[in-house]
């Protein structure tokens, strides 16, 4: 999503299933608006698989450390561009999203081309914070994307709900959030989502929409060498149409870590 957080905030409880949800279409990109003008979701037509926003493309960085991962799972669904983006690079994983807004599965299913219901792909209308406080299944990765039109829910940004995600990861599993680099209390949760992953945590800003990525680790990656990991991003950049390694160096500048190993 890109845009400003109002400092108006609503109550969690009768809002987010509620909010409107419009479209956008501007040189062959259709943009996804849910409750104001501030894009959500971007699609290239041409191209429904292609990361046009760069702060989705900071969160295919993850597929570098996920090893043949089975189960995924995304809190918020807006237009399901990394939703794609995994089920297309990981052809043997399963993809579910959990969406409150019943508008906003609908506008997605018609318009940005996600693929048909099946085994692999699926989206329940449910609140993700009770889905995931209430589920008994593991996942190799938790995707938290669960923006409004004020700007990301407090509700998303404490330890309780950090807790509950770590709960349902593998071994090796990965908990991502996106949050706003222009929010007061983005250094605040970053520090919460630090004590309750034991500081196994990576972040990186994007380039021009001011969202920060955080990249939390049940346990260290079975592969932190630095120049592994490039060559891993390297790999990518052959079958993507984008650069993710300025995203990794940004990384590397975020730790300030001189040594070949991603963490101190």
């Amino acid at each position: 999503m890109i845009g400003l957080v109002s400092e108006k905030k609503p109550q969690r409880e009768g809002s987010f299933d509620e909010m409107t949800v419009d479209m956008s279409e501007s040189n062959d990109v259709r943009s996804m608006h849910i409750g104001s003008p501030t894009i959500q979701s971007s699609m290239r037509i041409s191209d429904p698989y292609h990361l046009e926003l760069d702060y989705t493309q900071i969160m295919a960085l993850a597929a570098i450390f996920l090893d043949k991962p089975k189960n995924l799972l995304f809190v918020g669904l807006g237009g399901a561009a990394i939703q794609k983006f995994f089920y297309k690079w990981f052809s043997k994983a399963n993809c579910l999203t959990i969406e409150i807004n019943p508008s906003a599965i609908n506008v997605a299913k018609q318009f940005f081309k996600i693929p048909k219901a099946s085994k692999r792909f699926k989206i329940i209308q449910d609140d993700g914070i009770e889905y995931i406080k209430n589920s008994e299944d593991e996942y190799d990765l938790i995707l938290s994307d669960a923006f409004e039109e004020y700007g990301l829910p407090e509700v998303f940004c404490e330890i309780p709900y950090f807790e509950s995600c770590r709960a349902r990861l593998t071994e090796k599993g990965i908990f991502m959030i996106n949050l706003w680099g222009s929010d007061p209390k983005t250094t605040a949760y970053i520090d919460r989502i630090k004590f309750t992953f034991d500081n196994n945590v990576l972040h990186v800003k994007s380039s021009t929409s001011g969202n920060i990525i955080v990249f939390a680790f049940n346990s260290r990656p079975n592969e932190c060498r630095v120049n592994v990991l490039k060559r891993k991003i390297l790999t990518m950049e052959k079958q993507i149409n984008f650069d993710l390694m300025v995203y990794f160096n940004k990384i590397l500048k975020t730790q300030k870590n001189k040594t070949n190993n991603l963490f101190l």
